[in-house]
């Protein structure tokens, strides 16, 4: 994939950060998230060969939560959510260092194909793809700095479903936060192109049925 991009195609990538902010700062507040969001930001991990941004996500339905709290985080900042923030900002570190490191970056992709034959394979169920796919964020994602935080109620963050879940959840933002900045994306923008980003992103979301 390599072309110029559009506002959009750079809103596409931040909200699949901020989809992947919100699912995590829902899962350890309160145990639960949209499990559709879940299940299609997962699916963005293996979409490797994209012909355009939109390939990555489907379509902007996909991206529905993430678009909605990325509107609202840059047009309401004296309402944002901090922790949807601070880890919206992690999350693009993170990116941005796994960007700089195309050893690990092979090595993450090399995981993933992995676990894909493996769970066509042997169908894995639900809660075995969870677990399986947090082993690799913490393989190759949890050691990476600055190290993401995760907040929330003791009795969530304990479980052993949630916390896969969650992991989960930052795999899926560290692979956008990685998107934007192939396509030439840098935190910067996100003060330099602010009403562009909105703008993208508002039409975006007014285009899902």
């Amino acid at each position: 994939m390599s072309r110029q991009y559009s506002d959009a195609d750079h809103a596409l990538a931040l909200a699949g950060v901020f989809q992947a902010a919100r699912m995590t700062y829902e899962l350890a507040r309160t145990g639960r998230t949209d499990d559709a969001m879940l299940e299609a930001s997962i699916g963005t991990l293996f979409v490797t060969k994209p012909n355009t941004v939109m390939e990555v996500y489907g379509s902007a339905a996909n991206l529905e939560m993430g678009l909605r709290h990325f509107i609202f985080q840059l047009s309401s900042p004296q309402d944002r959510n901090v922790e949807v923030t601070r880890y919206s900002i992690r999350l693009l570190q993170l990116g941005q260092q796994l960007h700089k490191d195309p050893e690990r970056l092979q090595a993450l992709g090399e995981a993933l194909d992995n676990f894909q034959s493996r769970a066509e394979a042997f169908a894995f169920e639900q809660g075995t793809r969870y677990s399986q796919l947090a082993k690799i964020y913490q393989d190759f994602i949890s050691d990476l700095s600055p190290r993401i935080m995760v907040q929330g109620e003791s009795l969530h963050l304990q479980n052993a479903d949630t916390a896969a879940r969650i992991r989960c959840a930052l795999l899926t933002g560290v692979r956008s936060a990685h998107l934007w900045f192939q396509c030439g994306g840098r935190r910067w923008h996100m003060l330099t192109r602010h009403k562009r980003l909105l703008t993208a992103a508002q039409e975006l979301a007014d285009s899902i049925p």
